[in-house]
């Protein structure tokens, strides 16, 4: 346990989705880093995009913190796992609107319990196009409802300079917070374009499905048009909350692990990389070491692996790609078939089936893993949090509970029975998933600091698959 009376730090939020937050986000971390300041990033709620913008950015992984799947006491832990000095600013970017929490209606998950949690100075991100005074009369809406103190300042978005220098002062003056800057009509500070959300960003950092000019011409505007000298202020302020005063804070750290190592592979290229960095580092504490490797680009899975992790991503625009790498396809049906203990999410779910619809509705094979044809819904499915449990367990161990989310534009003719799946607040359920003793295969993206235990089953079905093989090498070496 480590006691920390105060972490520089700043939450940046909106009034809606679509206000500026990701650009704005972007262009902080890329000026901060420009600048020669030590800092690390956040993402609230379930989000891999954003997440890998920040990481391009920074070079270091940005990690995804939600008041909904973990406590309070886990939620801190994971926001300091990486403290390197008391200097270091912790900057996190929220998600949707600032009160906008579980289901849309509850605080529980939202950008403002995240800061109320961590005891965080929030800056909002307003868009002005369209407004003048009326800003005031918003932002005012948003202050009434921060009943721990924590909305210190605004940025205005899509506005001229000329505008915002007479618009400014009345901000300041009726509201009391301030004014930190601008974003203004720029072309250039439009995020890439998008398929079912923001463009994502090549997990090899190509310049691919990565616009380098948007981060860097983002960067150059906050550093320029940003009120540093009151962002520092802000961000090293404890916000006038309790929140932050003396409290003691337990640090997640990875020691010497004495389980028996095991090689995990792990599926990341342009059609799978939706990966949560602390989902990583719960298996890597568990003794499990990662082989990277690509469905798309090679021949079959790395040598020596006890498991296999195909991750989330956009496997129906490369389906063409992945049908016609039949070695690699063939190799991982034979192994989970064979009992390679494997976890498939949402793409890597679509993948392990028979056949998927490419971008033209033409079928193309799969890897047969699992029954079923994936093809497009035309709308999103199922999207928002989900809490899961196996009906018989099989998987994982009884009353197990595990907490995710769904957002998908492709469906299954065949979704799985094994667990039931349900709805935070409305209550609302269905079955699903594919489970047997070794394969947890489905739609859901599964959060394992929500219940790290799914972290240390994986790992102990991985550990059996090791001595299974051993012993299956000794009969071999010595029959």
């Amino acid at each position: 346990m480590t006691e920390k009376k105060h972490t520089p730090g700043i939450l940046i939020a909106a009034p809606m989705s679509g206000s500026g937050k990701t650009t704005f986000t972007v262009g902080l971390l890329s000026a901060l880093k420009d600048m020669g300041r030590n800092v690390c990033s956040f993402k609230c709620g379930p989000d891999y995009i954003d997440p890998m913008y920040h990481t391009k950015t920074l070079g270091i992984p940005c990690r995804n913190l939600d008041t909904w799947f973990t406590d309070e006491k886990m939620t801190r832990s994971l926001f300091h796992a990486d403290d390197t000095d008391e200097e270091q600013i912790h900057v996190v970017e929220g998600v949707m609107g600032l009160y906008d929490g579980v289901a849309g209606t509850e605080k529980e998950g939202s950008s403002y319990d995240l800061a109320r949690v961590l005891g965080l100075p929030i800056l909002l991100v307003v868009p002005a196009r369209g407004m003048g005074r009326s800003v005031i009369a918003l932002i005012k809406g948003f202050q009434a409802e921060d009943t721990e103190g924590l909305l210190r300042g605004v940025v205005l978005n899509q506005i001229s300079e000329a505008f915002y220098q007479r618009l400014a002062p009345l901000i300041e003056a009726e509201t009391g917070l301030s004014c930190l800057g601008f974003l203004p009509k720029d072309e250039r500070l439009t995020v890439p374009g998008r398929y079912l959300g923001l463009t994502t960003p090549s997990p090899d950092g190509k310049k691919e499905g990565w616009d380098a000019d948007f981060v860097r011409a983002a960067g150059e505007t906050i550093k320029k048009q940003l009120d540093w000298e009151g962002f520092f202020r802000i961000a090293g302020s404890d916000a006038g909350s309790p929140n932050m005063k003396e409290r003691v804070f337990a640090k997640t750290t990875v020691g010497k692990n004495d389980k028996k190592k095991v090689i995990l592979a792990v599926a990341r290229d342009e059609a799978f990389s939706f990966l949560y960095e602390d989902n990583l580092r719960l298996l890597a504490e568990q003794g499990v070491e990662f082989r990277f490797f690509s469905p798309l680009h090679d021949d079959r899975l790395p040598e020596g692996i006890s498991g296999l992790l195909l991750s989330g991503g956009y496997p129906e625009l490369y389906a063409d790609q992945l049908s016609e790498n039949r070695s690699m396809r063939e190799d991982i049906r034979k192994k989970i078939l064979q009992g390679l203990p494997a976890v498939a999410e949402c793409g890597g779910f679509l993948y392990l089936m028979e056949e998927m619809a490419d971008a033209e509705g033409r079928l193309r094979p799969m890897t047969g893993a699992i029954s079923g044809r994936a093809y497009p819904a035309g709308r999103s499915i199922r999207f928002g949090y989900v809490e899961i449990e196996e009906l018989v367990p099989s998987f994982l161990p009884e009353g197990l509970r595990l907490k995710g989310h769904e957002f998908h534009y492709f469906e299954a003719t065949e979704k799985g029975t094994s667990c039931r799946i349900t709805k935070p607040v409305t209550g609302r359920s269905w079955t699903g998933i594919v489970t047997n003793a070794t394969l947890w295969a489905g739609f859901p993206h599964i959060y394992y600091p929500a219940e790290p235990r799914f972290a240390e089953v994986f790992a102990e079905k991985m550990r059996k698959e090791k001595r299974r093989e051993e012993a299956d090498g000794e009969h071999v070496l010595y029959s």
